[in-house]
Formats: C-alpha cells, sequence, structure tokens
C-alpha cells in the first residue's frame, strides 16, 4: 500500500492499518488528524458504507454521562479500492 496522498486516504489508511476498533482519540494521539469524522462521512457519501461505528457510552470525572464512536473496517477489499480510486 503506497503512503496516504491526501487525506482521504489517510482516513482509509488507518481503517486498513488499525485491525482493532479505535476512536478519533486514537487518530488525534497519532497524527492530529481532527477531520476523520468529515472525511469518512464525505467517502462513504459517495462510495458507500464499508464502516461499522459503535457508539460506547462513559462517565467522566464530574459525574456527567457522554459517548463516543468506535470505527472499525467491514468492508477491507472494497476499502482498498476506494483507496486506489481517490
Amino acid at each position: 500500500m503506497k503512503a496516504p496522498k491526501n487525506q482521504y486516504q489517510l482516513v482509509l489508511w488507518y481503517l486498513i492499518t488499525w485491525r482493532e476498533p479505535f476512536s478519533l482519540v486514537d487518530v488525534i494521539k497519532d497524527s492530529m488528524f481532527i477531520k476523520f469524522g468529515t472525511r469518512l462521512c464525505e467517502i462513504e457519501n459517495q462510495f458507500g458504507t464499508i464502516t461499522k461505528k459503535e457508539r460506547r457510552k462513559f462517565t467522566n470525572t464530574f459525574g456527567n454521562k457522554s459517548s463516543y464512536l468506535v470505527y472499525s473496517l467491514t468492508d477491507i477489499k472494497k476499502a482498498l479500492e476506494i483507496y486506489e480510486k481517490i
């Protein structure tokens, strides 16, 4: 797989290379790429769904409830095809 040349390829690169489900926080810690969710949404609007998004709930230290999304790839073959097209 070639190195990503744009943000769309970077989104797919994370999904393909990181096999375990991950959150936006993991991506930001790795590369400060805060537009991950936006770019993923644009890819899925154009090419169809390729990820499973699971909402996980938690309670913070102040007792407030919140949630975040965890992403995992569902179709690696389709993701690789899109990676080459973009």
